[in-house]
């Protein structure tokens, strides 16, 4: 399989097992997934470009993991970890408390890829499933924040390649300068480190966790609560695509949903701690990255002062939230 990614560019994927899997059902269900649920913004002009798919990061994935070269069990567990995303990104984490840790669909990954058609096919080609479900036993795909790791780094880098011209013209420069030490991905390179360090809370700023990104979040939570309690949409709905939902609400006629639609559509905001309609908070992500140096591992933050106040500023003022006032309609309180 010829595969064409934004980021690592026309690559080609030989494991016949990787190829039945990027093909299943399951995994082409993330292509009507979107990475968050700024494409609503069509008029944005940040925010309406924000188009990347699930499937398009799951399988950055596993070409990273492919990259450096890690087990295919950790390949395709790569491809296969973000298999129960729910709708709208996290927006469901705002709907189920979860805002902070982001981590709703997580409790449901198991019991997703049970259901569907992964099993078979790894049974076809002689995996155990059990093999694949356990992701914490795979530390290039997945590691606690501040530490690198695949998912991390493909979704900042799928992310910023759209806004940041720094970021997209030192892509090659970034990916080579990662590398594999002892079952965990780090730097070579201190300047690099440092880039990617940086413009990674950069992304938090522009991307993630900013007042209008949360404000987005609640209001799509808010018109899901609506949709499930007047049974217009359901909660295996959250497990289908986000244009299958959309139009059920739409198709719904109500006017309550409509106007949360049309204030979404039309996302206008300021933040003001006086006189605010939300005081959300959300995920602070921000990264550590190890590098290294004369044969020693070092983490950016303690051999670089600046980084490190950097870091220490930027997370707990962010953390703070923000307090949000909804200025495009008198009915979102």
């Amino acid at each position: 399989m010829l595969y064409n990614d934004n980021v690592y560019g026309r690559i080609e994927i030989k494991e016949k097992a990787l190829i039945d899997l990027i093909n299943s059902k399951a995994v082409q269900r993330l292509k009507g997934v979107y990475q968050g649920p700024s494409f609503l913004l069509i008029s944005n002009p940040i925010f309406g470009k924000y188009k990347n798919t699930r499937f398009e990061h799951s399988v950055g994935v596993l070409i990273l993991l492919k990259k450096l070269e890690a087990t295919l069990n950790e390949q395709i567990a790569g491809l296969l970890h973000d298999i129960s995303h729910t709708v709208f990104s996290h927006a469901t984490d705002f709907l189920f408390n979860r805002h902070i840790q982001h981590d709703y669909h997580e409790k449901f990954h198991d019991k997703i890829i049970l259901k569907s058609d992964i099993p078979m096919i790894l049974n076809k080609h002689h995996i155990d499933v059990t093999e694949i479900l356990d992701e914490k036993k795979f530390t290039l795909l997945e590691k606690e924040l501040p530490d690198l790791c695949a998912d991390r780094i493909d979704y900042f880098l799928r992310d910023m390649i759209v806004y940041d011209s720094v970021i997209k013209n030192n892509i090659n420069t970034i990916l080579n300068s990662l590398m594999k030490f002892e079952n965990e991905i780090i730097f070579n390179n201190l300047n690099t480190a440092r880039l990617f360090a940086e413009k990674y809370i950069e992304a938090n700023k522009l991307l993630w966790c900013n007042s209008y990104q949360v404000a987005l979040f609640k209001l799509i939570s808010d018109t899901l609560k609506l949709g499930l309690s007047k049974r217009i949409i359901t909660q295996e709905d959250l497990f289908t695509t986000d244009n299958e939902v959309l139009i059920k609400l739409k198709n719904s006629n109500d006017n309550e949903i409509n106007e949360k639609l049309n204030t979404i559509f039309d996302l206008k905001i300021i933040e003001n701690k006086k006189n605010y309609d939300y005081h959300l908070k959300s995920k602070v992500r921000c990264i550590d990255p190890k590098i290294l140096i004369d044969k020693k591992i070092a983490s950016l933050s303690g051999i670089d002062e600046h980084y490190k106040k950097l870091m220490n500023d930027f997370v707990p003022e962010t953390s703070k939230g923000f307090f949000i006032k909804i200025i495009n309609s008198e009915t979102i309180g």
